[in-house]
């Protein structure tokens, strides 16, 4: 788990400073598209550009033809520790039962299946 601290200048939807941070997010991006697991955790002050980070990093994957998945930790759901996890999948399975390819969703599927075992009953 690569945990990457943010403090940058945010203006809009540009973050400065944050070079080094999203080289990072792309090194783990390479990782888990070469197979090998990978997972990244964006942490820091409030509105030093977390969510403007990811939001570019997710442009950058959807662009390469990858999938991103991001969730929030919310202050006030501090009971449920992988809320932000859930929410992620929840976010992406919602997309997936309702996207017009069935193919994807098929094969995301039977990933699932044969990665979870019975355990994706």
């Amino acid at each position: 788990v690569e945990q990457i601290s943010v403090c940058g200048l945010e203006s809009n939807d540009t973050v400065y400073g944050q070079r080094e941070e999203f080289e990072l997010l792309q090194k783990c991006y390479w990782k888990a598209s070469s197979r090998r697991e990978d997972f990244a955790i964006i942490t820091g002050p409030s509105g030093s550009g977390k969510s403007v980070l990811a939001r570019q990093f997710s442009n950058y994957v959807v662009e390469d033809g990858g999938t991103f998945l991001s969730g929030k930790f919310e202050q006030f759901q501090q009971a449920m520790p992988f809320s932000a996890i859930t929410n992620a999948f929840d976010e992406y399975c919602s997309a997936l039962v309702g996207s017009s390819e069935s193919a994807h969703a098929t094969k995301v599927a039977s990933a699932l299946r044969e990665n979870l075992g019975r355990d994706a009953l």
